[in-house]
């Protein structure tokens, strides 16, 4: 953890990042990797939710009801996506699409909707499911939950 706080908001999140993959591999407490870089501290939580075990589907779904720093409630099937391709948004914020998930995954699985993957034709994930549907849609989120150890295969 460097000991000044990086100047960009980049810099900061794979400072973050590289903290919680180093406690989820040796462990430790998180105490000691927050001292190393006293502006870090505010974000404990997220780097502590990092690591939590993937869990089941219901699981993710029952703590979108229970708010806790370092999570974000995500949406299964991406929200504005879903929305450019006339899906109502009672369908979108319907509690079978939603999951609470740690903050730092949530942005990893962002960054992987954004990224050319041969798994899908070369596209990336989002450019891939433009016209698709829900249910393509859903195996594609349920998926990129799975490649980030956020839901257990």
């Amino acid at each position: 953890m460097p000991k000044d706080r990086p100047p960009t908001s980049r810099e900061r999140s794979a400072a973050l990042k590289a903290a919680a993959r180093f406690l989820g591999r040796f462990g430790g407490p998180i105490g000691a990797i927050i001292e190393a870089g006293s502006w870090a501290y505010k974000y404990s939580p997220l780097v502590e939710a990092y690591n939590d075990p993937p869990r089941s589907l219901d699981e993710l779904q029952k703590a979108v009801s229970t708010p806790a720093l370092g999570y974000d409630i995500h949406h299964v099937v991406e929200q504005t996506a879903a929305e450019r391709d006339g899906f109502t948004t009672v369908q979108i914020d319907d509690p079978e699409n939603l999951v609470r998930i740690p903050t730092m995954k949530h942005w990893e699985i962002n960054a992987w909707y954004q990224t050319e993957n041969l798994d899908f034709d070369g596209l990336t994930p989002r450019a891939y499911l433009v016209g698709r549907s829900w249910d393509v849609r859903r195996a594609v989120g349920l998926e990129a939950l799975r490649v980030h150890r956020v839901l257990r295969p």
